[in-house]
């Protein structure tokens, strides 16, 4: 008896789900949703600014979607197994820029655009702005600068505003984004100062609290951390920090729909543009022509 060996290559034919009625080929791995895979990294940056340093995560199933693709569109054309190095580069160069660079652009985009609604409230500067003065006051609680003012509070003032006028200078940006960053020098003066007034209060109400403060959040944070052990100055440092943090929660989740709407509104225009323009009529031909 003579026993038949199925090819390898038989295993990369053509079923009814990427055959479609017309006969036409359907590439699975470029159908929604699993096409929704690539974007993981731009919902994670969209929400980076609530979930910080774990957005970074969200850039694993990206880049293995990415890589599947691109070794799969080495390994097969369409149904039929035919490695090819220039298609494998097409699409390495469609998904880095499809799936990567230029969602990320629209995401950051969106982010600061959104930033302006900053400036309809009474401080009338840019959400992005208020980030900046809060992690200079992270800076400023972390590095003991609070400790060091304790009872000289216009120095602690004038330290603080002084600090934020030195990294508060646009004028080296990029001139493409300088307009995201504009915001009046007395406006972002005036929230510098107020941030700095709120924290050297609320270090004074814990240290000094009265019955009303015990009741508050705030307070009870405090007692909480001088019971894991936590010295005065080191929980004082927690509670503050905890305090600039919260001012901010606004601010970000703004940011966040801003980057989701870019992301949105973005996606569909970037694929056509990626492989009807860049791919379709500048890149793929060159690849092509390369060496014949």
């Amino acid at each position: 008896m003579i026993t038949t060996i199925t090819p390898r290559n038989t295993s990369f034919c053509a079923d009814n789900k990427t055959i479609n009625g017309d006969g036409e080929y359907r590439d699975p791995l470029m159908r929604w949703p699993l096409r929704g895979a690539a974007f993981t990294n731009e919902v994670g940056e969209a929400l980076r600014p609530i979930i910080g340093e774990y957005a970074t995560l969200s850039w694993v199933p990206a880049l293995m979607y990415i890589g599947a693709d691109v070794y799969d569109k080495y390994k097969n054309n369409n149904t039929e197994y035919s490695p090819n190095s220039k298609r494998c580069l097409k699409q390495a160069i469609f998904q880095g820029m499809a799936s990567i660079f230029l969602p990320l652009v629209a995401v950051k985009a969106g982010q600061k655009v959104f930033s302006q609604f900053g400036k309809l409230s009474d401080d009338k500067i840019t959400i992005n702005s208020k980030e900046h003065i809060a992690r200079i006051a992270q800076e400023f609680i972390a590095n003991g600068k609070m400790h060091a003012f304790d009872g000289k509070d216009e120095e602690c003032v004038k330290d603080f505003l002084d600090r934020v006028s030195n990294n508060m200078d646009f004028k080296h940006r990029k001139k493409l984004f300088r307009i995201f960053h504009i915001d009046k020098k007395e406006n972002i003066t005036r929230y510098a100062e107020n941030t700095i007034k709120d924290l050297i209060k609320l270090r004074k109400e814990l240290l000094n609290p009265t019955n009303k403060i015990k009741t508050g959040n705030w307070y009870s944070y405090f007692v909480k951390s001088l019971k894991n052990d936590q010295t005065e100055n080191v929980a004082i440092k927690s509670v503050l920090s905890k305090f600039q943090k919260h001012k901010m929660i606004k601010g970000k989740f703004i940011k966040t729909i801003g980057g989701f709407a870019a992301l949105g509104i973005a996606i569909k225009p970037i694929d056509n543009f990626v492989e009807n323009v860049l791919i379709g009529k500048y890149v793929g031909p060159g690849i092509d022509n390369f060496k014949k």
